[in-house]
């Protein structure tokens, strides 16, 4: 047999394997301790609907989430501050992948974590999972200019969103959990304090 033609054969079949591999690695089952399927954690959670979230140009918000001015709360932010809520859309798509079905589970398991208290009663906070591609859901995309599945925390005042930042590193940490968790409590953190 002639060497160019078993070094074909030998390239082909190695990269059949690692195409085989990947495949496998992103649809098999995961591990027992991941085998909570999303629905079922989250069906007690509300689905978005149009007339919840007003529709709004994309804007970038006027100061950044990160360099949030620390000031002594006055009678207006007070009173503003109870009509002030932060919402946690994780988007995505019809089609979803495994790394995006992780995603989307750590940003709902760190908010029930570590925000308990404000996911209940007096709900300042709540998580939102959304398809952008059903009807009347396509808007998210341009209003927070997603260009992938994400997670997008918005602070609505009086039924108007004053600002929202998307959260890009999800994707850098999901292989990292704890980190991961760190990340989602930390952004969220932020945003809390603007409403009281």
């Amino acid at each position: 047999m002639d060497i160019r033609k078993l070094t074909k054969s030998l390239l082909f079949i190695f990269v059949v394997l690692s195409l085989a591999v990947l495949v496998y690695k992103e649809f098999s089952p995961k591990s027992a301790s991941n085998t909570n399927n999303i629905a079922e954690t989250l069906a007690d959670k509300t689905t978005v609907s149009v007339e919840s979230v007003p529709a709004q140009e994309s804007q970038p918000p006027k100061e950044p989430a990160t360099k949030l001015k620390e000031k002594a709360p006055s009678p207006l932010t007070e009173v503003k501050a109870q009509n002030s809520r932060v919402i946690a859309y994780y988007f995505h798509g019809t089609f979803r992948c495994s790394t995006c079905r992780t995603i989307e589970q750590y940003s709902h398991d760190a908010i029930q974590t570590h925000f308990a208290k404000e996911l209940g009663k007096n709900g300042r906070l709540e998580f939102r999972p959304v398809n952008v591609e059903e009807p009347g859901n396509k808007h998210f995309i341009q209003d927070y200019q997603l260009v992938t599945r994400s997670l997008v925390l918005s602070l609505v005042s009086d039924g108007k969103e004053t600002k929202w930042k998307n959260l890009p590193d999800v994707w850098k940490l999901v292989r990292d959990k704890e980190r991961f968790f760190q990340y989602v409590k930390d952004e969220v953190e932020i945003f809390l304090k603007e409403t009281g």
